[in-house]
């Protein structure tokens, strides 16, 4: 989707700079990921664990729009926002992949893979330690 088509649409607003709210998502996503890292990997807590994980990529980059000045409404805007104002084409398709397993999780009751929690395990901190050197004021 075109970035600019999904403020028309309403589903990102233009916002003033917000570092202070930027930071306390930094800081709630830095808890989700280190969450996540001590949960035992078992059969019962993978959708836990990746939930975890997602949630800590979706806060970094939702901290990253505040200092960008904006806001989503809905996550498949953070993909977008990704590709085409960061120029993070392999992040927002990375990013978009860990949505879509989610989304599956949350609203479909799909179960997930050992495999697949295992990679985001791996993945996840990798990511968002790259969006980390986009904007280092927050």
């Amino acid at each position: 989707m075109i970035f600019k088509n999904l403020i028309k649409a309403g589903f990102v607003k233009k916002v003033p700079i917000d570092i202070i709210r930027a930071k306390s998502l930094i800081k709630s996503s830095e808890q989700a990921l280190n969450t996540a890292k001590i949960i035992p990997i078992k059969e019962e807590t993978l959708k836990t664990i990746f939930r975890e994980l997602y949630e800590s990529l979706r806060q970094y980059c939702e901290a990253l729009g505040y200092s960008k000045r904006y806001k989503f409404l809905n996550h498949e805007s953070i993909t977008s926002f990704l590709n085409e104002i960061l120029e993070k084409r392999e992040i927002s398709l990375k990013f978009d992949r860990y949505r879509k397993l989610r989304n599956g999780i949350n609203y479909y009751g799909n179960d997930i893979e050992i495999s697949t929690v295992k990679e985001a395990l791996r993945e996840i901190p990798l990511l968002i330690n790259k969006l980390k050197k986009i904007n280092n004021k927050i």
